[in-house]
């Protein structure tokens, strides 16, 4: 009998520390930025010495998470806690940060590249999309994955041999071709409705849809 209590007292445990720390996961999943403490231009990764700020607001943000986007792109070494680092217990690596940023490494899902080269950015449809670096922009074309979205590419101030790319952007009178803009200040567009057509990864570390823009960084030549 006693042998049998504890027993169950010691799987009542580890029930009840994996409910706790799922509850807690789920909360840091739901704010990824502190937006108490985060500016509208806080730094999330940094990428060829340049500093790639939030595209969306912190308040407004969903979920952070990593993947490659193929050979070409330039790794970027993130802020913050990395929540993927054991998935079972929660457990989150060190890189604490005044804005409490704690993002996703997900699954290569067989694309080619570095963990870290692509940035998904997590918001709701129709969420304004503001620059994440500071410079000017060279091109604006179509998004080939999401019909009436846009990547915005911008050569940045920080190192003019490198072009950062917003990737899901909705356009709609943001800053246009040669326009200088600053980060976390100019609006670039909105956020596009790209859920349905690409059924995004992010969406499993979200409470919604998935929504989001991609940041990459690749160098010119």
């Amino acid at each position: 009998m006693a042998i049998s209590l504890l027993v169950l007292g010691a799987v009542a445990l580890v029930f009840a520390v994996l409910v706790q720390t799922q509850a807690s996961s789920a909360t840091e999943r739901a704010v990824p930025i502190d937006p108490n403490n985060a500016g509208p231009d806080t730094v999330l990764a940094e990428a060829a010495g340049v500093g790639v700020s939030t595209p969306v607001r912190p308040a407004n943000l969903t979920g952070l998470g990593y993947h490659p986007g193929g050979e070409s792109l330039v790794a970027m070494a993130p802020r913050g806690e990395n929540l993927s680092k054991n998935a079972l217990l929660g457990l989150v690596s060190k890189g604490r940060t005044p804005e409490g940023i704690n993002y996703n490494v997900m699954d290569a899902a067989g694309r080619d590249g570095a963990r870290t080269g692509a940035l998904d950015v997590g918001a709701g449809a129709g969420t304004t999309a503001y620059a994440p670096v500071t410079g000017s922009v060279t091109s604006i074309r179509p998004d080939p994955t999401v019909e009436g979205a846009n990547i915005v590419e911008i050569k940045p101030d920080a190192n003019p041999d490198v072009r950062v790319n917003v990737a899901l952007v909705q356009s709609d009178g943001g800053a246009g071709v040669n326009d200088h803009v600053v980060a976390g200040m100019t609006r670039l567009g909105a956020v596009a409705d790209s859920a349905e057509v690409l059924d995004p990864q992010i969406s499993a570390y979200t409470a919604d849809a998935g929504n989001h823009v991609t940041i990459t960084v690749s160098r010119v030549g």
